[in-house]
């Protein structure tokens, strides 16, 4: 199960980063965007993963339910590859699945 929402997550980034480059999605550095997210939608990073070599991905949840996919290089350029409203978190969800 892990995999698959690793696979799955990291898939649908390489998608919207593309998608996101054709609608002149937001880039900046890494500390401009979470200082964004933070004041503007107060969400806070919730979870991380790697997307290849040289990027990982993190999430941001508000308690309003707002939410954003950051993809980030290891330059610090980061870009907003998907956002959205009505963030809800699965029952059960708290702990890693068995490996």
């Amino acid at each position: 199960m892990r995999i698959t929402l690793v696979t799955l997550l990291a898939t649908s980034a390489s998608f919207f980063a593309v998608e996101a480059q054709a609608v002149g999605i937001q880039c900046a550095a890494h500390k401009q965007l979470v200082t964004l997210l933070s004041k503007k939608y107060s969400e806070q990073p919730v979870a991380l993963g790697t997307v290849n070599d040289d990027r990982y991905m993190q999430l941001f949840v508000s308690n309003k339910g707002t939410w954003t996919i950051l993809v980030t290089k290891v330059d610090g350029q980061s870009c907003i590859v998907a956002s959205g409203e009505n963030w809800e978190k699965l029952p059960g969800t708290d702990k890693r699945p068995a490996a």
